[in-house]
Parts: structure tokens; C-alpha cells; sequence
């Protein structure tokens, strides 16, 4: 047994160079202990891997048929994004993982440079994305800064190819009006479709605290939202409209991007949006999940430019939205009358949040940055104002859970004007 081994041993420890042509055929023929042994523990180590991690899946690919983007399960704007950049056929790669992807599982892809890897997982991603708006969603690492720049262009020419698209279930509409009578043409939509929720996007934080005071000194259940509102506030106010203790939403653009609130259902651009982009992020606020939507934009003569960009990338023409002139008018009076109170109850947010560490000094703070969610405490300047007309605040009653308080008065109001006419010095006849 002792002189076996010791020559199996030799074998094992001689070169291939030493060996002898007669000796080559021999070894093959009898593998030693040792080479055995080596043998079967390198299968037990494989058998164990097999059974260690999972089976990995396996796409149909009907034979020869060519599968299409939609085949794959992506979503139709994905696909025709895919068809703008020329992206004809899915690659391999991309066959076998988008599906998988697509169901939430983990992948992972060996294949060779320019086969499609970016696209097998950007596509996903996005589909993903359209599905659930977020923020922050995806997290991609690479082992260097050009590949890193390179897939992200890959990102950026698919968001750009759909980014534009709104929903079908989506009626858009603009609205050309004179800047002086913003407010008036804006209390007209919200009566004209009461019953709905509302977000009303303005470009400022001051905006948002007038524009509501405004409203509210009318009756309206309006609540501000903007950065300068720390951060519990701001969730206050968010939370106070999904309950729908609020129907009217005034935010700047904070509001624009990741919010889910199912309810909304109808989007007023106040303030026409400088960036373009902004506008989709905002009109995204609506027509979620398959219900319909409505969107109108307020366009001044100052707006012009902005608005035809935006058709520019949406590549259409929005319909106009119409609205009698004489209704509308027919708010003025009560319109500015609450744009005083407004006013004045800025005043008082200012007098009592202005300065910071009381009398003395301090730096003044604007009352869009004070501490109140909403300003509902800051009743003292309707106090001051005459009531509107007899029975005070009677007449602002909201009945069946419709703004009665604005129809019927304004009707009778309108009624009246369109009856009457009068005429200026030179003649013309103005109604």
C-alpha cells in the first residue's frame, strides 16, 4: 500500500513536461485518490450552489415572431418613446429581463457591451415610475463618471419623449383675460364649478396667503401652501384639504410634484408657470388613476410668450375656456370689497409676525413666513368692514354643500346689469 502511494504521489507531483508519452494514457486511465476525491467534492460544491440560489426565469419567445415593446408589458408611453428614438425591435437582453423587471423580481444580466443592458433596466424603471410618481425612486451605481453620464442621457431621451404627454381622461383649457381682473375671473371659476376640489398654483408664497384671504373673506374654504411654512405646517395644511375640510388648495409650486391626492378635480394655474415643465408637474395634480380632470390656465397679456411655449411642447392647441364676460364682471364689486379686507388682514399678519423677538428689533419677516398654517385666527379686518349688503353675513351661507352664497346673489346682480345700459359722452352704448 506504502509503495502505492508513494507513486501516485510521484505522478501527481511530476510535470506534464516530464511525462512520457507512455505514461500520459496511463494516468488518464487511472485518476488517482487524490484527483477523485478533488472530483466529487467539486460537484457537491456545485449541487450545493444549485440548490442555494434561485431558478432563474425563462421568457417564451415564440419562436421566431419578433416581440414588440408591448409585448413586453411596457407601458404604451414607454413604447412610444421607444418608437421616437428609433428603438425598432428590444434586444436580447432586453427580452428575457424587462419582463421579469417589470413584475418587481430581481435580475441579473451578463452580456456583452452594446447589447441594450441601459434600456433592460432604465425601462422598468420608468414604467415603474409612471405608475407611482415619486421624487426620488431609483438608485443606479456605475464603476465610473462617463458611464454614469452616458446612462443618464439614456434617461433623460426617454423622459423627454413622453415627459410632454398628458393623460386622455385630462380636459385642458386656457383663459385669456386682463390682468387687473385676475381675481374676478378666478372667484368666476370657482363659482361656475362648485362642488369640486380645487389647487390653485401661484408663483409666490405672498400670493398664496392673499389669494386665500381674498377667498375666504368671501366664504370660500381656501388654505394656503408655500416653503415658507415650516415643515409641520405645511403637512397641517396638506392634510387639512385630503380630508377635504378644504376645498381650495392655494400652493406655489412645493405642491407641484409627488402628491398624491386622489380628489382633485380641477387645477387653476393662476400664475402661468416660467418653466415650462412646471406646467405638466402641476396638471399631473389631476385626472389620476383613470378619473377624469379638468385644468385651466390663466393667461394675461403679460403671458403670452410662456403660454405658447407650453403648447410649444405639449404639441397642440388648447380649446378656450368660455365664460360669459357680463357674469363675470358682475363680480367685481364683491371682489374688490374682499381684496380690502385681504389686505387689510395682511396688514395684521404683518403687525403681529413681523419682527422677530418682539419690540425692540429684529428683522422683519413677511407674513407668507409666519407660523399660522392658514391665517384662520386673522378675522379683525372683516370685523372692521361694513357687511355686504342686508343681513351681514347671511347671505354667505353655503347650502347643500354649494357655493349658494356666490350663485344666487351674482345672478341677480348679472340680471340687473345686462338690463341696464348706459352711455358715455360719445355716444357709444355700453352694457
Amino acid at each position: 500500500m506504502s509503495e502505492t502511494s508513494e507513486d501516485e504521489q510521484a505522478q501527481l507531483q511530476t510535470s506534464d513536461e516530464e511525462l512520457s508519452a507512455d505514461e500520459e494514457p496511463k494516468k488518464a486511465q487511472m485518476p488517482g485518490k487524490r484527483m477523485r476525491k478533488t472530483t466529487a467534492t467539486i460537484k457537491k460544491l456545485k449541487m450545493s450552489l444549485m440548490t442555494m440560489r434561485p431558478r432563474p426565469m425563462r421568457i417564451k419567445l415564440n419562436g421566431d415572431k419578433a416581440l414588440t415593446w408591448k409585448d413586453l408589458g411596457l407601458n404604451e408611453t414607454l413604447c412610444k418613446a421607444c418608437d421616437e428614438l428609433m428603438w425598432k425591435a428590444p434586444s436580447k437582453i432586453q427580452k428575457e429581463a424587462i419582463p421579469i423587471a417589470i413584475q418587481g423580481k430581481d435580475v441579473i444580466g451578463l452580456v456583452e457591451t452594446g447589447s441594450g443592458k441601459t434600456g433592460a433596466f432604465a425601462l422598468p424603471i420608468l414604467h415603474a415610475l409612471l405608475e407611482n410618481p415619486q421624487r426620488y425612486f431609483a438608485l443606479v451605481l456605475t464603476p465610473t463618471r462617463e458611464l454614469a453620464f452616458q446612462i443618464g442621457e439614456q434617461f433623460e431621451a426617454l423622459e423627454v419623449s413622453n415627459k410632454y404627454q398628458t393623460v386622455d381622461q385630462l380636459q385642458q383649457y386656457y383663459l385669456f383675460i386682463p390682468v387687473k381682473y385676475k381675481d374676478v375671473y378666478l372667484v368666476h371659476i370657482l363659482n361656475e364649478l362648485a362642488g369640486n376640489s380645487f389647487m390653485i398654483f401661484s408663483s409666490t408664497c405672498n400670493n398664496t396667503v392673499k389669494t386665500a384671504l381674498m377667498l375666504r373673506a368671501l366664504g370660500l374654504a381656501a388654505i394656503p401652501l408655500h416653503g415658507q411654512m415650516s415643515q409641520n405646517k405645511r403637512l397641517a395644511a396638506l392634510n387639512k384639504f385630503k380630508a377635504k375640510n378644504r376645498s381650495i388648495l392655494i400652493s406655489t409650486d412645493v405642491a407641484s410634484r409627488g402628491l398624491d391626492i386622489p380628489h382633485v378635480d380641477v387645477v387653476v394655474n393662476f400664475d402661468i408657470p416660467t418653466h415650462s415643465k412646471d406646467y405638466i408637474h402641476r396638471v399631473g395634480r389631476t385626472a389620476r388613476a383613470g378619473r377624469s380632470g379638468q385644468a385651466i390656465t390663466m393667461v394675461s397679456q403679460y403671458d403670452i410668450e410662456l403660454y405658447q411655449r407650453i403648447e410649444h411642447l405639449l404639441g397642440k392647441q388648447l380649446p378656450l375656456y368660455k365664460c360669459e364676460e357680463d357674469e363675470v364682471m358682475a363680480l367685481q364689486e364683491r371682489v374688490a370689497e374682499a381684496q380690502r379686507t385681504a389686505k387689510l388682514e395682511l396688514n395684521d399678519l404683518e403687525d403681529s409676525k413681523g419682527y422677530k423677538g418682539g419690540k425692540g428689533g429684529g428683522t422683519k419677516r413677511s407674513a407668507a413666513g409666519g407660523d399660522h398654517d392658514d391665517s384662520e385666527q386673522f378675522t379683525g379686518a372683516r370685523k372692521r368692514m361694513k357687511p355686504m349688503g342686508k343681513g351681514g353675513n347671511n347671505n354667505y351661507k353655503n347650502k347643500g354643500g354649494r357655493w349658494s352664497y356666490l350663485l344666487y346673489p351674482f345672478r341677480r346682480d348679472v340680471e340687473s346689469t345686462t338690463n341696464q345700459k348706459r352711455h358715455d359722452p360719445t355716444g357709444t352704448t355700453v352694457i
